[in-house]
């Protein structure tokens, strides 16, 4: 193990973390199916879960946790804004946030093969939130309702 590999896995699961709860905190003003709402907060408290116990073990390494940068939650909350001047149905919402957690599970599967070396806490930590948003990823999934083929 390394202490390099470890701190910056644990900082990518800050940084994936922190993007989650903006996302999901952008559009849950603009959310009525209570379900669905209920549905997002669940996510976000886990995500700052994920987010606490990576920054704790990084203070513990001497380190700081990172937050998103300002410029890539700007972005986000623009393009979330986009589409909700489009369309603000929960299964638009619901696609938004699959695509965030798709995204959030590539991210962290690239960075625990890249930080191969960082030990088992902070590779295990990662692997149960890949397991986390991909779970998300299917209950995202079942509030779009997509057509049925003829």
């Amino acid at each position: 193990m390394t202490q390099k590999d470890e701190n910056y896995l644990l900082q990518e699961i800050c940084r994936n973390s922190g993007m989650g709860v903006a996302a999901i905190n952008q559009v849950l003003k603009d959310v009525y199916d209570e379900e669905f709402a209920y549905e997002l907060n669940v996510q976000a408290d886990k995500m700052e879960q994920f987010a606490r116990k990576a920054g704790i073990r990084l203070r513990e390494n001497g380190s700081e946790p990172s937050e998103p940068k300002p410029i890539a939650t700007a972005m986000l909350v623009t393009a979330i804004r986009m589409k909700q001047a489009l369309q603000n149905r929960t299964e638009d919402v619901a696609d938004l946030i699959g695509k965030g957690n798709e995204r959030g599970v590539k991210e962290l599967k690239n960075a625990i093969h890249k930080y191969r070396n960082a030990g088992i806490y902070a590779t295990e930590l990662a692997k149960e939130m890949v397991d986390f948003e991909s779970d998300n990823l299917r209950k995202m999934y079942t509030y779009c309702r997509y057509p049925e083929e003829s």
